[in-house]
């Protein structure tokens, strides 16, 4: 075995429901580290003990669990109780994810968040609290934002000059999906028609390419990004500056395309160096003087214990922001929404994420995601309408607008 083992066993705690907010799996990934030499699966935490119990009977652990190896619990300082070094937290609710994220670093344990709406709204404070607890806080590998950043810091390396950075859209932009459409492909693929609903009506990918664009700086070059209709042959002629035949209006960027790009992941480089551009086209690179580096594939959940290498072995995380939001994931009315009603999450029937710049969302007083699911509309909004802090009554039960106005004070 090449890689050196770490000579010790490794628990892993999983706070998590079966499908997380951006459709991976708690229950493979919970399974695959029980798999792992040295690692083991401790403790498994919903605030809905019959959940926990799920979780564990579909990673193929209840023998553990009858064995008094693991434990399911409803309780999150049980959870934490139990020996582990990292928690991962993959629960599809946000105020969840955000509650158990805080606890664990109030409990010196390094966290691994597969949360996208969470960390879209408040990855500055977790960064920060992390910090101050002595403990590590890193965004998971394996989904499309940590696996574009391994072709960005490549490119880093060789001090190439990115233009855009990037990945596929799955399927066709439809802004109004609900799960409704998809319950007979659900039922078909074994996913969640709300998971599919996010997908489809882009949620997951603003989401996806707010966390790249937040932990390499880098802004979108229009609210919502490009999206362009693009093939794998064709990023290195579209994805550049319009000036030069693409559609970028500045440089560099992050964006996403709808075509054959899924589910890779892309970088556009250039070089002032022309000895490096003629050895590339020596290479049969396409392109000249811009060119692709195309991944064709993200693992998702099966690339995250990758995060927990990198904790332990190299003391670093796999993607976090880096000092400041530069994009935002602000929310737009799916329907008409009437004064009163509650909106509900992420890939549902009232709302969808749309990324915008945040010095545009903080101007208008834009309401991350976060802080709109669960929400009360306040006032009659048209569908397609993007939703500020005033139209919304944000349930603070939750925990996460007392958070976000701590982050606002930390800026």
């Amino acid at each position: 075995m090449l890689i050196t083992p770490f000579g010790r066993d490794i628990g892993i705690g999983f706070a998590g429901s079966v499908d997380t907010d951006t459709g991976q799996r708690t229950t493979t990934l919970a399974s695959q580290v029980q798999s792992i030499s040295e690692m083991f699966v401790t403790s498994v935490y919903n605030p809905d003990i019959k959940e926990a119990e799920l979780v564990v009977e579909k990673s193929g652990l209840g023998a553990e669990l009858k064995g008094g190896k693991l434990t399911a619990v409803d309780s999150i300082s049980a959870f934490l109780s139990t020996p582990m070094e990292i928690v991962i937290v993959s629960d599809m609710d946000a105020a969840v994810a955000n509650e158990v994220t805080l606890a664990a670093f109030a409990a010196g344990k390094h966290v691994v968040n597969l949360n996208a709406v969470s960390e879209a709204a408040l990855g500055v404070y977790y960064k920060a609290k992390a910090a101050d607890a002595g403990v590590i806080y890193s965004v998971g590998a394996g989904d499309e934002p940590a696996a574009t950043l391994e072709l960005v810091e490549f490119c880093e390396k060789l001090n190439l000059d990115i233009v855009c950075a990037g990945k596929g859209k799955n399927n066709p932009l439809n802004l109004h999906a609900i799960p409704d459409d998809y319950f007979e492909y659900g039922k078909e693929k074994n996913l969640n028609p709300q998971s599919i609903a996010s997908f489809v009506d882009g949620s997951k990918t603003m989401l996806e390419m707010s966390l790249l664009s937040n932990a390499t700086g880098w802004g979108i070059d229009k609210p919502g990004m490009h999206g362009p209709k693009v093939n794998v042959n064709e990023l290195h002629t579209t994805y550049i500056p319009k000036a030069d035949g693409g559609i970028l209006s500045t440089t560099p960027v992050i964006d996403y395309g709808i075509g054959n790009i899924a589910p890779g992941v892309f970088v556009v480089f250039t070089t002032e160096q022309q000895s490096i551009i003629d050895e590339l086209l020596y290479l049969k690179m396409q392109g000249g003087p811009y060119f692709h580096l195309y991944k064709p594939y993200h693992l998702g959940n099966i690339e995250a214990p990758l995060s927990i290498h990198s904790i332990l072995r190299d003391k670093r995380p796999s993607l976090v922001i880096k000092d400041k939001f530069v994009t935002m994931v602000c929310a737009k009315a799916k329907k008409n929404l009437e004064a009163g009603e509650i909106i509900d999450t992420s890939g549902g029937y009232c709302m969808y994420g749309f990324a915008v710049p945040a010095a545009d969302a903080a101007a208008q007083n834009l309401a991350p995601m976060a802080l709109v699911e669960k929400s009360t509309v306040t006032r009659d909004l048209a569908a397609d309408e993007l939703i500020t802090m005033d139209y919304i009554k944000v349930d603070e039960s939750r925990g996460l607008l007392k958070c976000w106005n701590e982050q606002k004070a930390m800026l």
